[in-house]
């Protein structure tokens, strides 16, 4: 905010300044009048002031005196002269000596306060702009409240922000650019460019005072790396933070069973029951897994649905290699979930049978070295053999038998390809105790042997 102080000999001035001038909307506030040059020191010297406003012609101590004294005296305060077209000259010197600016008295009409004001605030964010850099590094330390501007997704090319928008921001890090005292008109042209842009984030960190330079700046760049994913709403893009709350939660690390929790996902649970869903969407959530992490999570995941779906899936599922925020990556799930589900509705079967048949596939993949049939899977979903086997077939697009012969042909070739294990190992790993019937199989699937395939791709490679 920009404190300001009035100085002219004229009342009807001064008071017409002080109660007509939007001084809000341009990021000001009067703090304080005076009738002279020496009334006016003395308010200098038990108040803070940013911007003087004085006439030139005043009894006492003349406007250009004290400027001379102000200049000396407190050299950071910009000046603005008022004055009477008659006093040119008078003008002139003025801004030999400083001055940014000078309002003519004939020009304060109601339609032109405005006008004045945005083209004093220009001109001073013109002059003060080289010096503001410097100084802004201490002001962050005495600032109770910092407004926070965040870029959520780094990895985009296109992550450019219009540069006036920036003019009296610092940046504290690559995406991140905050305010000391962010005026009210520049607030809303960042939260009018953010509402067409969905990515970025204007945050509002209370409560730094006592905090150093260097601790404020680790908060924002850690805030980056994991609360903002968690906290961004594009309904709210101008959000609160407290910075006491967020120290002690960064002190607080929630533990998760990682296998239990790849078991939950790959289990058809969750695409059939809304309040499985929920409750599992819910639970995620409470974890605050680091966005990285969650992103490769979930990006392993994604290989395993496309080996349960494959057969009923159009085309295989992907997910981009940066989740900017939660906001995007629950829309991701849950059209994952609807794909699925769309797809599965097709068929006359309810959805505790769609679950069964999941469930038997995510066994079968989950199990494949284990000699599993048909019969003992339709048991372990509670479905009798020949209804099960006609709901998988329905359902999946091929018998049972054929399914998990495909699922461990493939992933033979997998290990063939990605690894030197023996034939009788690989053999094994997908079910089969014999490696000559297995190599019979694999060769009626693939048309080679398994280890011609061997041979045959890293030749290709």
């Amino acid at each position: 905010m920009i404190r300001v102080l009035v100085v002219d000999d004229e009342k009807i001035v001064r008071k017409g300044l002080i109660s007509f001038m939007p001084w809000e909307d341009f990021g000001m506030i009067v703090v304080g009048e005076a009738n002279n040059g020496e009334k006016a020191l003395e308010f200098l010297e038990t108040n803070k002031v940013d911007l003087l406003i004085t006439d030139l012609a005043m009894p006492v101590m003349s406007g250009i005196e004290l400027m001379e004294e102000v200049s000396q005296r407190y050299p950071h305060i910009q000046i603005v002269v008022l004055t009477l077209h008659q006093d040119f000259e008078y003008v002139q010197k003025a801004l030999r000596m400083g001055a940014v600016d000078y309002i003519a008295k004939t020009e304060l009409e109601k339609e032109q306060f405005e006008d004045v004001l945005e083209r004093i605030v220009s001109l001073i964010e013109q002059k003060d702009s080289s010096k503001r850099q410097l100084t802004g590094e201490n002001e962050i330390e005495e600032t109770n409240d910092l407004v926070v501007l965040y870029a959520l997704n780094l990895q985009k090319d296109e992550m450019k922000i219009d540069a006036s928008l920036l003019k009296r921001a610092f940046e504290a890090d690559v995406g991140i650019w905050y305010w000391t005292d962010m005026l009210e008109r520049e607030k809303k042209s960042i939260l009018e460019w953010i509402n067409s842009k969905i990515e970025y984030a204007l945050i509002v960190f209370q409560n730094l005072k006592g905090m150093d330079r260097k601790s404020i700046l680790q908060l924002l760049r850690g805030y980056q790396k994991s609360d903002l994913f968690y906290d961004y709403d594009p309904a709210q893009p101008f959000q609160i933070v407290q910075g006491e709350e967020l120290l002690a939660k960064e002190r607080k690390e929630t533990k998760y069973d990682l296998n239990r929790l790849k078991d939950r996902w790959l289990s058809g649970e969750w695409i059939y029951d809304d309040a499985v869903f929920v409750t599992m969407i819910h639970e995620l959530k409470a974890m605050r897994m680091q966005p990285i992490r969650l992103t490769r999570f979930f990006y392993s995941l994604t290989d395993e649905w496309n080996r349960l779906y494959s057969q009923i899936l159009p085309e295989p599922i992907t997910i981009d290699d940066f989740l900017s925020s939660w906001f995007h990556f629950e829309i991701w799930l849950k059209e994952i979930r609807e794909i699925i589900k769309v797809i599965n509705m097709k068929t006359p079967y309810s959805d505790e049978i769609h679950d069964s048949i999941m469930r038997a596939v995510t066994l079968a993949q989950t199990k494949i070295d284990q000699p599993l049939t048909a019969g003992e899977i339709a048991r372990k979903v509670n479905m009798s053999s020949s209804y099960f086997s006609q709901c998988f077939k329905d359902i999946i697009g091929q018998t049972y038998t054929d399914y998990l012969r495909e699922i461990r042909m493939e992933r033979a070739k997998e290990y063939l390809r990605n690894s030197t294990k023996t034939i009788q190992w690989i053999s094994e790993k997908v079910g089969y105790n014999d490696e000559k019937y297995f190599s019979r199989l694999f060769r009626d699937y693939v048309g080679v042997l398994p280890s011609e395939y061997r041979r045959t791709d890293s030749k290709g490679k």
